[in-house]
């Protein structure tokens, strides 16, 4: 049926069609299947793609050829594409592609395209019992709220009397401090924290064994070591400056005097003890002294050239010594605690019943790559025939790992198809490794797998390359020529085993539209900082192009490289009315009405938040008129003025007591009103967020805005993608798409310079500790870490180079660059930065460049989308005019309406309804302050009072582990009339009834809580015992 070689691989480049190729190769399976066995074939494919947005892409455009090819239409060339790759003839095709279209809508949910997380998430499911994990478990894909939680669990064992934890964390702060780093050890192991959950980081993370006392016993060991290392340098230096005394040697003996200097002055200070690159090269090519050097001091230099060269010798092996020993101890204390940040995270995880999707991969991967793939299909329910992965450059060992047993098995009558662009890896920092993509069809890092060698071998029997042409669909023809050449030179300044990534990267424009325009720019720090001039620049353009080239703002794509960029280009755009959308401008929390909104709801829950007040002015002093200066309203709120009082200075009234008992989503809705707040996208999705708060947590302002907090730049409104504005976002987040222009901006600057990176230690601690994680510096050059620094270099540069291309192959039409001037002199350190000017320096890209006509205009058909993006206000009718609710009195009290002590009365019943043992007094009081029902000195007045009842002598027996406990549940008669008791015990042999009173004693109390125990008596409890509690009474407990 399938072709023999059927484990194919595509190497494209971008714009070249790769998510067609895709879609083809499903349908030509779907189709073919369908002719041999059943139009249901479809079932048998799993497609995996990266994110869900290509997920959905590829399943649009499948049902979209399908439906083309059933009403016989060749569109973007399919029919001819399946009449060239199939024995059927284009009725056979057009029929099964009826018949496919047919079967895959009415069994839409056995369309199996998705991500390779929700793949491995399904797995995690059906072996959840396998991998000690409940059936039931919640998936959390917030990695940084598992850490906040178990590092404050960790801070929260800190023993003030001392102990190993606590000495550590202390070690752990002062360590940072030494840094320059945050003192701050919350945010330093919550940073430290992220890197548990990188697969890189699994292995080491999983061998670790060291507990705190290890690791400290081992800092001994290695400072001892370095202060050995410093005795020796000494007698080094001792021993050479003998020699250069006892022989008359002077500086000018040496060429340039440098090895004299160097071992004269520089032995002293442990940061200086390196010698130059220029001494090491002399003594490498046994250059010691210049050629004018008399022939006497020639000689004497010879006869001790020996000894030069052995003390040099050992200076560098304990330079290595050193700098090895010192890179361990800089992360000793982050390694002590590893275990102890490994235990909270588990021990929150499994109090919680979550999962993060991150360890998915780790968990099932010791458990599938052991099993038979029969096994697995039998756990899954399904079996498939053939595989599509879509970036293969950005999928994990472990993710590729896990799917390899049952690709393997498909082999024999199935396929695999997979697609890649190593030049687009860009998600290191995710786990993608190019490397394993470059070395296919052998398998990456295998050493760990049972079964690798037969799975290699099988893979290699049946791969094929696929075909490609490398035309790219995309760009213009002097966009793709520019590239190319651009590319063929950058690529010599990888490493060489890298270097083969770009060997195929020369695209063909065989179908490209001729035109196109590049422009490269640099800016200097002159008046204004180059940024600025940027900016402005950029500004210049935008305007340009829409005015004089009739280009609209959604052509145009702003790629930047950090989030702060971003917000600078936003900022400066949105500052002179140009429409933009970035992942900052979407966010809800961008709107200046909704901070308005929260920055109320913290000042309803607490009056004495000052500084809410006045944020809270600010956003007044636009909206409504008031007479006295912000000044004066700030003194007043420096004199406790209340928030009704502050809102009346500008004509705003509203009721507190009111606003707090409604519910959290009708609360922000009449905030709104009482704020007159216009309706926008921005308030429509954050009640959207609110509802979904609601639905999740437990309701309160507190506790909203915590979450809030929390949340807040991750929740954001969604706007269809004709909407007219200027697209800015980050190149990552760029992938996959095409814009008309494209502008990439500054020098790239403010990323990290260093990383750190996972190395063994085995060897060098004397298997005291297996591994470490250390910071990458040019220190490591010289250290038992240079390989892997070494590596690490050559692989952040491949990121960086990978990137640019990402950007620079997005436009369609134009590709403005605006970047740093180039430095006057040029370094090794800046042609390996990766900055955005040394790249371009590295391509020939030195001074102001243009390709193209730069007056072409835009020939596409223009189309305003200013007006696509229209808000449908909400009907936000008065509920309360329309429905009438009954409610539980003890709730809604009028908090202002009635006698303060019936207000009391009534706050310690509901408090008491709460309340199941002693220990809940706490968290229930504290509770009804977060919910607004009493202030602060209320509270305290309540734990008093409510301890006072509960620990009574008659009472606290009421309130132990020993009852089932009912409190305030309603009982419906067979009449339809109800009651709530207020506490219910119930133990093996006996019944309670607790009745509550806060006013003095009446016999229609008895009465009351007589009907209870016959209610209770036809529902078949018996030995009912029956208690009043007055709670304002001496004789506290009366028993009927």
């Amino acid at each position: 049926m399938f072709q023999s070689n059927n484990f194919k691989i595509n190497r494209s480049s971008a714009g070249s069609g790769k998510t067609y190729n895709l879609c083809m190769n499903f349908i030509l399976i779907a189709l073919v299947g369908s002719q041999k066995f059943s139009p249901e074939y479809f079932k048998k494919i799993l497609a995996i793609t990266f994110t869900n947005k290509a997920a959905s892409e590829m399943k649009s455009r499948i049902l979209e050829y399908l439906e083309c090819l059933s009403l016989a239409m060749n569109k973007d060339g399919t029919l001819d594409w399946l009449l060239t790759r199939t024995s059927l003839t284009d009725q056979q095709l057009i029929s099964n592609a009826q018949k496919v279209r047919t079967s895959i809508l009415h069994n839409y949910s056995d369309l199996k395209i998705s991500t390779i997380d929700k793949f491995n998430y399904d797995l995690v499911r059906i072996f959840s019992r396998d991998l000690g994990l409940t059936t039931n478990f919640e998936l959390e894909l917030d990695n940084d709220k598992i850490i906040r939680a178990a590092v404050s669990n960790l801070l929260s064992k800190i023993n003030e009397s001392g102990n190993d934890l606590s000495n550590t964390l202390l070690d752990f702060a002062m360590q940072n401090l030494e840094d320059g780093k945050s003192v701050d050890i919350q945010r330093s192991l919550e940073d430290f924290s992220i890197n548990l959950f990188s697969e890189e980081s699994y292995q080491h993370v999983s061998n670790s064994n060291s507990s705190i006392k290890d690791c400290m016993n081992l800092k001994k060991i290695l400072l001892n070591k370095k202060n050995n290392i410093l005795k020796k340098v000494n007698l080094i230096s001792l021993s050479i400056n003998k020699v250069f005394s006892s022989n008359g040697f002077v500086k000018e003996d040496f060429i340039r005097g440098s090895f004299y200097i160097h071992f004269t002055n520089n032995l002293n200070d442990t940061k200086s003890w390196m010698p130059s690159e220029y001494i090491q090269k002399n003594i490498s090519n046994n250059i010691w002294y210049s050629e004018s050097l008399h022939r006497s001091r020639k000689k004497l230099i010879q006869s001790h050239k020996k000894t030069f060269i052995s003390l040099y010798n050992d200076l560098m092996k304990l330079v290595k010594n050193y700098n090895s020993y010192d890179a361990i101890l800089s992360s000793i204390h982050s390694i002590a605690l590893l275990n102890e940040l490994l235990i909270e995270i588990n021990e929150h995880k499994n109090q919680m019943n979550i999962e993060q999707i991150s360890v998915f991969n780790k968990k099932i991967h010791d458990l599938i790559v052991e099993q038979s793939s029969a096994f697995i299909y039998e756990r899954i329910g399904a079996r498939f025939n053939h595989f599509l992965i879509d970036e293969f450059q950005d999928t994990s060992v472990l993710q590729w790992q896990n799917l390899l047993p049952l690709i393997v098995d498909s082999l024999d009558y199935g396929s695999c198809f997979i697609v890649g662009d190593g030049k687009q890896s860009i998600y290191r920092w995710r786990g993608g490794e190019v490397q394993q993509f470059l070395e296919l069809p052998s398998i990456y890092k295998s050493d760990n797998l049972m079964y690798s060698s037969e799975w290699e071998n099988k893979i290699k029997s049946h791969y094929s390359n696929d075909f490609v042409d490398n035309q790219n669909y995309r760009s213009r023809k002097k966009i793709i020529d520019f590239n190319n050449s651009f590319f063929e030179k950058l690529k010599l300044i990888l490493n060489k085993k890298y270097i083969t990534i770009y060997d195929q990267s020369k695209q063909k424009s065989d179908f490209s539209t001729n035109g196109g325009y590049i422009r490269i720019d640099f800016f200097s720090d002159n008046l204004k900082t180059y940024k600025q001039q940027i900016l402005d620049a950029m500004l210049h353009d935008v305007v340009d192009l829409i005015d004089n080239k009739s280009y609209k703002y959604s052509d145009i794509a702003i790629l930047c490289n950090s989030k702060k960029s971003i917000s600078m280009v936003a900022e400066s755009l949105n500052r002179n009315k140009i429409p933009v959308i970035s992942n900052e401008s979407l966010l809800i929390n961008f709107s200046e009405h909704i901070q308005a909104v929260v920055t109320f709801l913290r000042c309803i829950l607490d009056e004495d938040d000052k500084f809410s007040k006045l944020r809270l002015v600010f956003y007044l002093e636009n909206k409504f008129k008031n007479k006295l200066s912000v000044h004066d309203i700030n003194k007043k709120i420096s004199n406790d003025i209340t928030l009704k009082e502050l809102l009346q200075l500008y004509s705003v009234s509203f009721d507190k007591s009111y606003l707090l008992k409604l519910p959290l989503y009708q609360l922000i809705v009449d905030i709104y009103k009482i704020l007159s707040i216009p309706e926008d996208a921005y308030t429509s999705f954050f009640l959207d967020a609110v509802l979904s708060f609601m639905d999740k947590s437990e309701e309160g302002i507190h506790s909203f805005i915590i979450w809030w907090d929390e949340n807040k730049d991750k929740n954001s409104i969604v706007v269809p993608e004709e909407i007219n504005a200027v697209n800015i976002m980050t190149i990552h987040k760029s992938k996959g798409l095409a814009f008309n222009i494209v502008m990439i901006p500054f020098n790239w600057e403010g990323t990290r310079n260093s990383s750190e990176i996972w190395v063994d230690t085995d060897m060098i601690t004397n298997f005291k500790l297996r591994s470490s994680i250390i910071k990458s510096s040019s220190k490591l050059l010289h250290s038992d870490f240079h390989k892997e620094y070494l590596q690490e270099k050559d692989l952040s540069l491949l990121d960086k180079i990978n990137k640019l291309y990402v950007a620079m192959t997005r436009p369609i039409q134009r590709l403005h660059i605006y970047s740093k001037e180039i430095p006057k002199k040029i370094t090794n350190t800046f042609l390996k930065s990766g900055r955005l000017n040394s790249l371009l320096y590295s391509a020939g890209i030195r001074s102001n460049f243009t390709f193209g006509l730069e007056v072409e205009i835009n020939q596409d058909d223009y189309q305003d989308g200013s007006d696509l993006f229209t808000i449908k206000k909400l009907n936000n009718i008065n509920w309360r005019n329309h429905v009438s609710l009954k409610s539980s009195l003890v709730r809604t009290w009028d908090q202002e309406g009635m006698l303060s002590k019936q207000k009391w009365g009534k706050l310690v019943h509901y408090a008491l309804s709460l309340i199941e043992k002693s220990e809940d007094i706490e968290i229930c009081c504290n509770k009804l302050y977060l919910q607004g029902l009493c202030d602060k000195t209320d509270k305290v007045l309540l734990v008093s009072k409510i301890d006072e009842i509960i620990s009574h002598p008659d009472i606290s027996c009421f309130f132990t582990s020993k009852w089932k406990t009912i409190t305030e549940k309603e009982i419906l008669l067979p009449n339809g009339l109800s009651y709530i008791p207020d506490r219910i015990l119930i133990s093996k042999d006996t019944t309670v009834i607790l009745d509550y009173k806060t006013g003095m004693p009446n016999i229609i109390h008895h009465q009351q809580i007589l009907n209870y125990e016959k209610i209770l008596s036809d529902m078949g409890y018996s030995n009912i015992e029956k208690y009043l509690v007055y709670t304002e009474s001496e004789n506290m407990l009366v028993k009927l």
